[in-house]
């Protein structure tokens, strides 16, 4: 019997199921159309993955559709919501990483980073980039990252920050070396060449020498099939090939021979599209490289590269050139360039006009550096009938070319007027347009706008044509270019070394007479001042020699005289103690104007003459010689008396009287001037007494058998007959003033009447109404006077004599020199001294024009102090 279970009616329950979790999970799919962007960026912060792609998906397409959209979603700021989420770097779903990175990369791409974006911003989006890419292994997410982390690479700080980043950077260079994918490569290499740009020179010794820098890929993209990745691989080898350090991988030999492989294959080949121009300037980098120059022709590279200049036209053989004018920089390459064409191709477009593009200068620099083969200068100057000097020229003044092609062109025309100077000399001045308007044109525009080594230039051009009196001549007729070149001098001391080459051009100039009056009407004595106040010690070097080259001129000495040059030379004289050439400036004028000699260094030597000048001498002894130079050039007449020797004037010129008007008389005087015509005085009389006394000192010594002024005086010393001929002068100088005097002994203590001699020149100055008195009126006179007129006389007739002011001032004495006859002593022999020249002479004894007239006291002897009242 079985046994059965019975049913309860009513079971009691002790959990209950929640129907509500049953229906969540098992809730249907929802979806929802959104037409508004603003909307969908407000999915973006869901957590469902299947909403973020489709989300991204819809954006990405959306964007896809043009580049209207990029603005919108930009406007909408969409990269910075990209940003605050990582770009999803932590998203496990590899769809939802690729879809933002794609999304940001195209809206990074549409941006100007120095202009769209602060740098703190991009410094942010930088940082997660560089995290995402350490640990990211997706090439569709690597290569958006490579896209964006390129484009910020604009902003020089974030390049800072990625050099920094060392795990980035072997990532990155390992993804160079072994990634197979064309876009990454592409944007690899991009980054790279950023990242060598923004390096300092250590950093990229260190960088390129790591193990893990991948050169070989590099070297093979020189010849990948695509174009964009060629050029970027070339741009990154040229900057390699610029680092001259020993530790860069393409210095070693295998690493040269195959680069110069790939590049003359890459140039070769017709049938790749990539611009050689930039093929070119690869190799044109290269050949800086001196061993790899050296394989370029050893190798045949330069052979090949030849064969194919000879097959092309002119357009396309103008990159190629660009290759052999750097290879041109090594001298010992340099024949057999010229014995290639290629110089009659650099020629070629030279006058095509080829060289106004932006590698023209480049082609002119070939030219340049070919100069230095003989044969290749005979080429270029056998092209002057083709019009060369004129195209040449014209690059010259054209302001619209690049300031390299016209340095460059400058530099030309001077090699060459070195190479060939009467060819092109002619070329220039008289057969071309004319030269003079050109160089003035481009002194007018300036300094502001024009290049320092272009003026330059030109000035080496002037200077190197003014060597040739005819050349000169022809440059000088110009008033306005010696003008404009007064005017840049004047606007160029910001430049030390283009100042000294405007005065060291003007030094040769300045032998036409045209030429120093442009100068002088241009102001050119306020720029000579400026430039000896100049710290730069090239500034005053060449100043101080421009001065010394042009004193021998008149109209110059008295501009330096009343303009205050020689104050500023003496003033300045303590600054100037590294330039060798200030003292010789300021005795250079001095040596000129004998007056201001002798009030600044109150002394005449032997080479000083008084001859052709009015020499003025005054009774006082000046601590400032401006005091005395004011009085020359002041019409008021000085206190103290100032003798004036003048031998060319023997009556007063009519323009040098100044008549004094009868209301500048005082009552007493007025009386006197109505018995009188009138009263003048005059600053620079005349004087016929001096010649008077001249030609008594001939007379004497022709009755004694001496010598004048013959061609052997001027030529040698006449030792043997100094102590007479003093003797003869000085007996016509105790005779013309020894009017009211007594004369004493040597050993007297008596003086001579100084005070006879003072009222004497003072009734002189009466009777002349000015105190500059002609020293041949002159009757009483004692050491003063007569050794002003001992050394006019001996001037004259070529007779070796100093005038020195004593210490007080008021005794002036001369000096001679004589052999000191020692025993065995060749130096101090007659003969031998009988050559030597006047500057080389010492003064050995002292002149007696007061007691023993005409005797010789030897100096520091008695006598000579006796007759200085010394002892």
């Amino acid at each position: 019997m079985s046994k059965t279970t019975k049913k309860l009616l009513v079971s009691s329950v002790n959990e209950y199921v929640d129907r509500r979790l049953d229906e969540n999970e098992n809730i249907p799919q929802l979806t929802v159309n959104l037409e508004s962007i603003k909307s969908m960026l407000l999915l973006l912060d869901s957590e469902e993955e299947i909403a973020l792609i489709a989300v991204l998906r819809h954006l990405t397409e959306y964007l896809r559709k043009s580049d209207e959209n990029v603005a919108t979603l930009k406007k909408h700021q969409l990269w910075e919501l990209m940003l605050r989420k990582e770009f999803y770097r932590d998203s496990s779903h590899a769809i939802v990483r690729r879809f933002s990175l794609y999304l940001m990369a195209n809206m990074v791409e549409s941006m100007n980073i120095l202009q769209d974006m602060k740098t703190e911003k991009t410094l942010q989006i930088i940082d997660v980039c560089l995290q995402y890419y350490g640990r990211e292994d997706d090439n569709f997410c690597l290569e958006y990252l490579t896209v964006i982390i390129n484009k910020c690479l604009q902003d020089p700080q974030v390049a800072l920050r990625v050099l920094n980043h060392m795990n980035f950077t072997k990532k990155f260079t390992s993804t160079i070396a072994s990634s197979n994918n064309p876009d990454e490569i592409l944007n690899s290499l991009q980054i790279l060449e950023q990242i060598l740009k923004v390096k300092c020179v250590k950093e990229l010794e260190e960088f390129i020498s790591q193990p893990y820098f991948p050169e070989l890929r590099i070297l093979c993209e020189l010849t990948s099939e695509f174009e964009n990745i060629r050029r970027a691989a070339l741009k990154v080898t040229k900057l390699l090939v610029l680092d001259m350090s020993q530790t860069n991988p393409l210095r070693k030999e295998p690493r040269m021979s195959y680069l110069w492989e790939q590049l003359t294959t890459l140039f070769c080949d017709t049938s790749e599209n990539t611009g050689t121009e930039l093929v070119a300037s690869v190799m044109a980098a290269a050949l800086r490289n001196e061993a790899m120059a050296h394989l370029f022709f050893e190798q045949n590279h330069f052979a090949r590269l030849l064969d194919v200049v000879s097959t092309l036209d002119l357009p396309d053989v103008c990159p190629a050139l660009l290759v052999f004018s750097e290879a041109a920089s090594y001298e010992k390459f340099i024949p057999r360039l010229a014995d290639s064409a290629v110089v009659e191709q650099l020629l070629s477009c030279l006058l095509a006009d080829y060289v106004k593009g932006p590698t023209g200068c480049q082609y002119l620099q070939g030219l340049n550096r070919m100069m230095k083969s003989c044969q290749a200068a005979n080429k270029i100057v056998d092209a002057y009938e083709r019009g060369v000097i004129n195209k040449l020229l014209d690059l010259v003044k054209n302001q619209s070319l690049d300031v390299k092609i016209r340095e460059q062109s400058t530099d030309l025309l001077l090699n060459l007027l070195k190479f060939s100077f009467y060819k092109t000399g002619v070329a220039l001045v008289f057969k071309s347009v004319k030269f003079s308007e050109i160089l003035s044109t481009v002194f007018e525009e300036g300094v502001s706008s024009q290049s320092t080594d272009l003026l330059f230039s030109l000035l080496s051009v002037v200077e190197e044509l003014a060597s040739n009196d005819d050349y000169r001549q022809e440059l000088c007729e110009d008033h306005k270019l010696i003008e404009n070149m007064g005017m840049l001098l004047m606007n160029s001391f910001s430049t030390a070394i283009l100042v000294g080459s405007i005065f060291r051009c003007l030094c040769l100039l300045v032998d036409e007479a045209s030429a120093r009056y442009a100068l002088l009407q241009t102001y050119i004595i306020p720029s000579i001042k400026r430039a000896l106040k100049s710290l730069s010690n090239l500034v005053k070097a060449s100043v101080t020699n421009f001065v010394i080259q042009t004193t021998r001129f008149p109209e110059f000495l008295n501009e330096y005289l009343d303009q205050g040059v020689l104050e500023v030379l003496i003033l300045q004289q303590k600054h100037a103690f590294c330039v060798p050439t200030w003292n010789t400036a300021i005795e250079s004028i001095l040596s000129k104007t004998p007056t201001m000699k002798f009030c600044i260094r109150n002394h005449l030597g032997f080479t000083d003459f008084t001859t052709g000048h009015d020499f003025f001498v005054s009774k006082k002894k000046f601590n400032d010689f401006r005091t005395f130079q004011a009085n020359l050039k002041n019409d008021v007449s000085p206190l103290d008396p100032v003798l004036v020797v003048n031998f060319e004037r023997s009556i007063t010129p009519e323009e040098s009287i100044i008549k004094i008007p009868v209301d500048c008389f005082v009552p007493e005087e007025c009386q006197v001037a109505s018995n009188t015509e009138e009263w003048c005085y005059c600053r620079t009389p005349g004087d016929a007494y001096l010649p008077m006394y001249l030609k008594e000192v001939y007379n004497q010594l022709d009755a004694s058998g001496l010598t004048r002024n013959s061609e052997q005086s001027q030529n040698s010393i006449d030792f043997e007959n100094i102590n007479r001929r003093v003797k003869i002068i000085a007996r016509v100088v105790a005779k013309a003033l020894a009017n009211d005097l007594q004369s004493y002994d040597l050993n007297s203590s008596e003086e001579c009447s100084q005070h006879t001699v003072k009222c004497h020149l003072k009734a002189l100055a009466k009777e002349l109404h000015c105190s500059f008195i002609p020293l041949g009126l002159v009757r009483s006179g004692c050491h003063f006077e007569r050794a002003v007129l001992f050394k006019a006389l001996a001037d004259q007739v070529g007779l070796p004599c100093t005038l020195q002011r004593s210490v007080d001032g008021r005794v002036l004495f001369n000096e001679v020199p004589m052999p000191l006859e020692m025993a065995l002593d060749v130096h101090c022999d007659p003969n031998t001294m009988k050559y030597m020249p006047w500057r080389m002479l010492r003064p050995t004894h002292i002149v007696d024009l007061m007691h023993n007239v005409g005797e010789l006291h030897p100096l520091q002897s008695r006598q000579a102090l006796q007759y200085l009242r010394l002892y």
